[in-house]
């Protein structure tokens, strides 16, 4: 009995042992098996992190090489205009200050003499500051032309220049300084933009 007793032990204990190993053995692998599924989902999600970085990286270097293309057409714009406006102004007070003097007197005595209508329907509005500096001059070429009913007078609205008028007001032609101006800048401004455009 002894020894069945002890065999019957050794065999229970052998019996423990083998299913305790097959046990470890078996969470071993079901650990080997959870352990290689959490790095293949670790790596998969690293992928997808760098993925994801990779494509909100390119989007924000596009987008900063839009905003950059913008900024540059902006500042472009903005550098056109103040030329166009420093052109302007140039223009302008070029425009005035060739109109003084001796060729308004001239500029003047040829629209008049060379006009087609009746001089008792006309009008010459010159800026005051400069009827007063080209009045005598003026009246002395033109006396013929004042004879025959053309009026010379202040214009209050320009400062240098002229312009011819019907006396009812109907018609005129404009030769003061900002209208000049801004008839020579349209021209010129197409041409200053072509030439800042290369």
């Amino acid at each position: 009995m002894d020894v069945q007793l002890k065999e019957l032990i050794e065999k229970i204990k052998t019996d423990g042992v083998k299913n305790a190993e097959e046990k470890a053995a078996e969470i071993v692998r079901n650990a080997e098996i959870k352990s290689a599924e959490i790095i293949d989902n670790a790596n998969k999600e690293a992928q997808k992190i760098k993925d994801s970085a990779k494509t909100e990286a390119l989007r924000s270097e596009q987008s900063g090489k839009e905003a950059l293309k913008q900024a540059g057409r902006d500042l472009i714009l903005d550098v056109k205009g103040q030329l166009n406006d420093i052109f302007s102004e140039l223009l302008k007070a070029g425009t005035a200050e060739a109109m003084t003097g001796k060729a308004l007197t001239d500029g003047i005595t040829s629209i008049i003499q060379n006009w087609k209508g009746e001089m008792d329907d006309l009008s010459i509005l010159i800026s005051e500051k400069q009827l007063s500096e080209i009045d005598k001059e003026l009246k002395a070429k033109l006396a013929k032309e004042i004879k025959s009913g053309l009026d010379v007078k202040p214009y209050k609205g320009a400062t240098a220049g002229f312009r011819v008028s019907e006396k009812d007001g109907k018609a005129f032609f404009d030769f003061t300084d900002e209208v000049l101006a801004n008839f020579l800048s349209r021209y010129l401004n197409s041409t200053l933009t072509e030439t800042i455009k290369g």
